[in-house]
């Protein structure tokens, strides 16, 4: 028995599902690790991924990243390629596209990408940097901040320090080196902060992130990455990254649909016995012929009637009656059946089981406009079709 499910009926929902990938330097035949060079041509020699023992000119490789992420298209949003925020900043120090003579680059194949890296997923350790994603395309050292002191005017605790290229004047009440507290004024906010360490001849001091610089300065930028492209750019001094053992971890993303079927048996529908034994067949008349193979063969030649048992009495033994009305096409004959439900509550009674006129439905099944089955789902219990009651069914799965 099948019936066409409204498309009122279908609902198809996508989400998105990611997937974490961890990747170290040791993994040569997964990701591939390349450099690239304006002024040489020394040959790249790939030393990881799936090219492992290729080579290529450092300075072609340094060609297709400017050209397609370092034209000076960064800030036009029609052109551009990736994300980008949405402050602009022309300090060549903050700005977010900056690419030097030289670069270097991890290439992600795509099945460890699928439809794109996860936006602020990127996690590198580069020996002691910690390198992250700030969700906008950009590669930022996170935790300790470099600022160097410039100028010292010890009558009014004032100083003045160099922090990315920008200059900050602050007001410094306590400097415990032996604690590593810091406290400092800056427009008339008090700021504590840890000192990591202070160099005294040069001024510089590393401390754990300076909290008033703005989020545009606060932290230092070293490159770029392309997630639907599956590319790392390490553009701020390269030849001092990468070099032994770094690890690398980021999340994929996969679009998923969620296919939600709202199935509706009406009080007619799917509630006949599919049990042979509860179908009798009246009037079947059937012959035997020769075939042109000389074998005999048995055929119908008066397909007859069938009828739904109908048990109306129990005490005198079991009595078929064919007087009731109604009709439903068997899902195994194809054949029309003589059907009714008058009886119900005697019919019920008799047969204990459910089976005979309101049957168990276990198995839902469905099918394409070809009539071929596609999908199958199994209910976690039995559920009796009843004669005077619906029932809905709602079936999900993810393709």
């Amino acid at each position: 028995m099948l019936k066409r499910i409204p498309k009122s009926d279908i609902s198809i929902r996508p989400f998105k599902a990611y997937k974490e990938w961890s990747f170290t330097n040791s993994d040569s035949g997964s990701i591939t690790l390349l450099e690239a060079d304006n002024n040489s041509t020394d040959l790249n020699l790939i030393t990881t991924g799936s090219l492992l023992g290729s080579e290529y000119p450092k300075n072609s490789i340094y060609g297709q990243l400017r050209a397609q992420f370092y034209n000076g298209n960064e800030d036009n949003p029609f052109t551009r390629t990736s994300f980008k925020t949405n402050q602009y900043n022309d300090n060549p120090i903050s700005k977010e596209r900056f690419l030097s003579g030289s670069a270097k680059v991890i290439s992600i194949p795509q099945i460890y990408v699928g439809e794109g890296i996860k936006r602020g997923s990127v996690i590198l350790l580069d020996n002691t940097d910690n390198i992250e994603d700030d969700s906008y395309g950009n590669l930022i050292i996170s935790g300790n901040d470099t600022i160097n002191f410039s100028t010292f005017n010890l009558e009014n605790d004032q100083y003045t320090f160099d922090l990315l290229g920008i200059n900050y004047t602050v007001t410094i009440t306590t400097i415990n080196l032996e604690t590593g507290q810091l406290i400092w004024y800056y427009n008339g906010e008090v700021y504590i902060t840890t000192i990591v360490s202070f160099d005294i001849n040069s001024g510089d001091m590393v401390v754990i992130n300076v909290d008033f610089v703005s989020n545009e300065n606060s932290a230092e930028k070293v490159g770029n990455i392309f997630y639907n492209s599956g590319l790392i750019t390490l553009t701020r001094k390269p030849n001092t990254r990468l070099l032994t053992n770094w690890d690398l971890s980021f999340k994929s993303t996969q679009t998923i649909y969620e296919h939600e079927y709202l199935l509706i048996v009406n009080e007619d529908e799917f509630n006949v016995s599919q049990n042979p034994s509860a179908v009798v067949e009246i009037g079947r008349e059937t012959s035997f012929i020769t075939g042109s193979d000389g074998k005999i063969y048995k055929t119908t030649t008066n397909p007859g009637v069938k009828y739904i048992k109908k048990l109306t009495t129990l005490e005198t033994g079991n009595i078929l009656d064919y007087r009731f009305s109604g009709s439903v096409t068997s899902s195994v004959t194809h054949d029309y059946i003589k059907a009714g439900f008058e009886h119900y509550d005697v019919s019920g009674s008799v047969d204990t089981t459910g089976s005979f006129l309101a049957p168990m439905i276990t198995t839902i099944g469905l099918y394409d406009d070809n009539c071929d089955l596609v999908a199958v789902a199994k209910l976690p219990q039995p559920i009796k079709s009843y004669p005077d009651l619906p029932v809905n069914f709602i079936v999900r799965f993810d393709t």
